[in-house]
């Protein structure tokens, strides 16, 4: 009779010093400035504790402030898809008005005049959206010059459209900007903030070589915490 192997039990997983997010990670470094404020014994040659309690709550404020950057992002660039597909579906009036003006053989000589290009094969305005603010700026013009501005996917139709198509791409290229500002200030405090909180509990563990006790200062000076 065979004896069953007994099955491994599997290692506990280990809770890792600095949690990877950035949230936590700031919450983490504010907790540990302020306890080392009440333990003047530990000493660091490169930073004092007031002088990184400060710096722990410029990296929390990056950390907040990256975040509200890239909130807006989403519906913005949402509305942005919605008008694209409103334009894309609708020009085809357009084409149909200059149809009947010319003919289905000479309309395409007029589209130019309207901002509309051959793409791919097809005859659209610009899908690069800076661009296209441009092109709907001259289909603007455009159905004007050809007197074809009237009805309900004249002026009155297309004018709303590029209004808001400009004001979206705008508001979404300064939030791309701010975004980018922010991520390049939260990265380089969190650099920084990881540094000195790595050398904190190096200290801790030069200090308290039991591991036992080095363990509980882990944990009072914030370190692998299971919340934060």
């Amino acid at each position: 009779m065979l004896t069953p192997t007994p099955t491994a039990s599997a290692k506990p997983r280990k809770t890792p010093l600095l949690p990877d997010s950035d949230q936590q990670l700031a919450e983490l470094a504010v907790f540990a400035a302020d306890h080392w404020l009440d333990e003047s014994w530990l000493t660091l040659r490169f930073v004092k504790a007031a002088e990184f309690r400060t710096q722990a709550q410029a990296y929390q404020a990056a950390v907040a402030s990256r975040q509200q950057a890239g909130s807006t992002r989403p519906i913005g660039a949402d509305d942005l898809l919605t008008l694209d597909a409103q334009i894309d579906e609708n020009l085809y009036r357009v084409k149909n008005r200059l149809i009947d003006k010319y003919d289905k053989k000479s309309a395409p000589a007029h589209y130019p005049a309207l901002g509309i290009g051959k793409f791919h094969g097809s005859y659209i305005l610009d899908r690069e959206r800076t661009r296209r603010i441009g092109a709907l700026q001259t289909l603007l013009a455009g159905l004007k010059a050809e007197k074809i501005d009237d009805g309900d996917y004249g002026t009155a139709f297309w004018q709303p459209i590029a209004t808001r198509y400009a004001e979206l791409v705008n508001q979404l290229t300064l939030t791309d900007s701010s975004v980018a500002t922010a991520v390049a200030t939260k990265d380089s405090m969190r650099s920084y903030v990881t540094t000195v909180l790595s050398s904190l509990a190096k200290a801790l563990d030069a200090n308290y070589p039991a591991k036992k006790e080095y363990k509980a200062q882990l944990l009072a000076w914030g370190f692998q915490r299971k919340s934060y």
